[in-house]
């Protein structure tokens, strides 16, 4: 009886996702109409022999509905996408940050017809998981800025969408709950 108490934890993994957002609450996107956004998701980067950082791009099969997804999402809250080359009103950079946790366990015993023994050396097993998250920066125009990069006025980060099995309709219902939940990018 005790035991039919005791909650159950999640049974699938899309049952642990999370959206944040947040934003910059004094900037005032209703005066924005334009964005700019890169053709690629970069997931990682790596320094080269000469010390410069040579990004790493998800592959296109993933990255291109990803973007789909975004661009549409703007459209429908009346944005309209630019070259960068056009000075847009904003930045919108997508990317995807993963983290792959390895476990490593051993065996010294054995089981066999009623007897318990132990050998060496030990069995080893590895085995692991990846989970990660896709990240959406808005980026103010960084024509005023001293450093001449622009201040994220936007952050949307769906959590626990890299898993591993590559389920794209989980990350574009990620990317749909990260607009609806931020009703203050919708200009018209």
């Amino acid at each position: 009886m005790l035991a039919s108490c005791y909650p159950a934890g999640p049974e699938y993994v899309a049952d642990i996702d999370a959206v944040l957002t947040t934003f910059e609450k004094t900037y005032d996107f209703s005066t924005k109409s334009t964005y700019a956004m890169p053709d690629q998701i970069v997931v990682d980067a790596e320094k080269d022999l000469g010390g410069s950082w040579v990004p790493e791009y998800m592959n296109p099969i993933f990255a291109d509905p990803i973007l789909a997804q975004i661009e549409q999402n703007m459209t429908d809250n009346g944005w309209e996408r630019v070259d960068i080359d056009e000075d847009p009103d904003v930045v919108l950079t997508p990317a995807a940050i993963k983290s792959t946790t390895y476990f490593y366990s051993y065996w010294y015993d054995w089981w066999y017809g009623g007897y318990w023994g132990w050998y060496y050396p030990p069995y080893y097993t590895v085995s692991s998981y990846t989970t990660g998250s896709m990240i959406m920066v808005i980026s103010s125009s960084p024509e005023n800025s001293p450093i001449n990069q622009g201040q994220a006025v936007w952050i949307g980060v769906a959590n626990g969408l890299v898993t591993g099995s590559y389920d794209i309709n989980r990350v574009k219902k990620g990317i749909d709950q990260a607009f609806t939940q931020s009703p203050y990018l919708k200009l018209n």
